[in-house]
């Protein structure tokens, strides 16, 4: 059984051991015993952690969704972010059930935990919450993209950047994006293996179609999950980024010399979508790089570093599902005050003209 799990793989943004079943006293070559270490003491929280950012992230998501629907926050970039809180709510929601199975409910006998049916959710989850993933992760860039071309091109956003666009570019997203996942959707499968008790368990694994192909599927699912999943948004990302500093510093030394207060509300917005960019970009782009190593280092790399690695990449993603809301509530006091008047309508808000 052992070639089973080494030259198994399932998906870049979710660990594989648990997707794969594999049991904790199971005999894998780890590389390095600090990396072994690290994993060891990090997998005795990661189901807490974990199951904790769902809990609070599912719900801060439901409470962007209702915030930003309110008729004096609608507009096009708002309605982007609506369509990323979705996507964060589905892979969340796929992740609260498979956390607490793997690594929190306590399973007498392998019999248990390694199902059939488990199985079957098992690799559901694996292509539904890495399709949800990616589409959070472009949805990203848009509201990037967006913010851009309002600050970049002002007298043309309204034409560009229009409500209509929007949902074109929503929906085109959520229908793209699962056409990514088609070879890892040709190449998984459930297998059965014997457990210690002498009762049939179940695996994903990758399933005869990719292996009549010389594993064609699975490099292609790979490179597409590492690459056009991970890294080219992360590098898009940056540059946008950078070039929205860039306008910004422009424009606080214009105010400074004119000492007016030009624009410092569309500012602000900017500001604060600039900390949902950077947030994205430091919990993604460590799994985007490992990914990429391990395609170009080989099938060493992956079982004994990004292996070790797996659950801390799965709590960062989720970290970066579930803070949206804080940073809302932090630099948007409009989102605040339409929140307060919603949820705590006996506390005094402050009446502000800045939009999200």
């Amino acid at each position: 059984m052992k070639e089973l799990y080494t030259e198994n793989s399932s998906y870049v943004s979710f660990p594989y051991n648990s997707v794969l079943g594999v049991d904790e006293d199971f005999d894998y070559p780890y590389y390095g015993d600090a990396l072994h270490k690290y994993r060891n003491a990090y997998i005795s929280v990661h189901g807490y952690l974990s199951f904790a950012c769902c809990i609070f992230g599912i719900t801060a998501n439901i409470l962007n969704i209702i915030v930003l629907t309110r008729k004096n926050l609608l507009s096009p970039t708002n309605a982007i972010l609506i369509g990323l809180a979705v996507s964060d709510i589905f892979v969340m929601s796929s992740y609260l059930p498979f956390t607490y199975h793997n690594y929190i409910q306590n399973h007498e006998t392998e019999d248990d935990k390694f199902s059939y049916g488990w199985v079957v959710f098992t690799l559901f989850h694996q292509h539904f919450a890495l399709v949800s993933h990616t589409i959070s992760t472009w949805l990203t860039v848009i509201v990037a993209i967006w913010r851009f071309l309002a600050v970049r091109f002002p007298q043309n956003s309204t034409v560009w950047c229009s409500m209509a666009r929007a949902k074109c570019a929503i929906l085109a997203t959520y229908l793209v994006c699962p056409i990514f996942g088609i070879p890892g959707y040709l190449s998984s499968t459930i297998i059965p293996a014997v457990s210690r008790e002498g009762g049939i368990i179940y695996f994903v694994h990758f399933s005869r179609i990719s292996q009549m192909h010389n594993k064609l599927l699975q490099n292609m699912f790979f490179w597409i999950s590492s690459v056009i999943m991970k890294l080219v948004p992360c590098v898009a990302l940056t540059g946008i980024s950078f070039g929205l500093i860039k306008v910004l510093y422009k424009r606080n030394l214009r105010r400074q010399r004119l000492r007016a207060d030009v624009d410092r509300n569309h500012d602000r917005t900017t500001r604060m979508l600039l900390a949902v960019l950077m947030l994205f970009l430091l919990t993604e782009f460590p799994s985007g790089l490992l990914g990429l190593l391990s395609g170009i280092l080989g099938t060493d790399f992956f079982n004994h570093v990004y292996m070790n690695f797996g659950e801390t990449m799965d709590v960062l993603a989720l970290i970066n599902n579930a803070i949206n809301f804080i940073i809302y509530c932090t630099m948007s006091q409009q989102f605040r005050n339409t929140f307060a008047n919603l949820f705590l309508p006996s506390c005094p808000t402050i009446v502000s003209a800045s939009r999200v």
